[in-house]
């Protein structure tokens, strides 16, 4: 198959995945926040695709998201959600997978952990400043009123998202290098 071809296939894999990752989604009583297996989704773009498909693959997502399919986490969608005080969290994404995939391409070996990993936590970073700014906008509030509610109860779960798409990385990496040696 044509590399560009798959890497399309791919995209639409990607943004398919998160799609349904979204829904797996719990709201929490002290935060507008839910928590989702989206990051999932976009560490494992951002660990399988190409940069440019990486970032493509979150702003399919979104634009999905942005014609009301209810993809958005809690079966929601439309503007109204990119607006709302997940918007920010929501257009880091694409970003986010940018910033993994350029860690993964250029800094990381064949079958590395730590680097990807790292790509992934500096995306969190991102992923935090841009949601938390949105949401002090959105909600009127500081960024000091905002952290506890919208970022750092969210922090160990997110790592911990990184930790398994880095160890998914490296499991799918050596079976593709053991499948390729056959």
């Amino acid at each position: 198959m044509n590399k560009h071809i798959k890497s399309l296939v791919l995209t639409a894999l990607f943004a398919a995945i998160d799609c349904i990752l979204a829904q797996i989604s719990i709201p929490l009583p002290f935060s507008p926040i839910p928590f989702t297996l989206s990051l999932l989704a976009v560490f494992l773009s951002g660990s399988f695709l190409p940069p440019l498909y990486a970032f493509l693959s979150q702003i399919v997502y979104i634009l999905i998201g942005l014609t009301g399919l209810p993809v958005f986490a809690g079966f929601k969608g439309g503007i109204a959600v990119l607006i709302g005080p997940t918007g920010g969290f929501l257009a880091a994404y694409p970003f986010m997978a940018l910033i993994t995939a350029l860690f993964v391409k250029y800094l990381s070996k064949k079958n590395g952990f730590f680097l990807p990993l790292a790509g992934m936590i500096l995306s969190l970073v991102v992923c935090y400043a841009l949601g938390t700014a949105v949401y002090c906008l959105y909600a009127k509030t500081t960024v000091a009123a905002a952290l506890p509610a919208v970022a750092l109860p969210f922090i160990p779960f997110d790592c911990v998202k990184a930790l398994i798409a880095a160890t998914i990385r490296i499991a799918i990496d050596k079976r593709m290098n053991a499948s390729e040696k056959e």
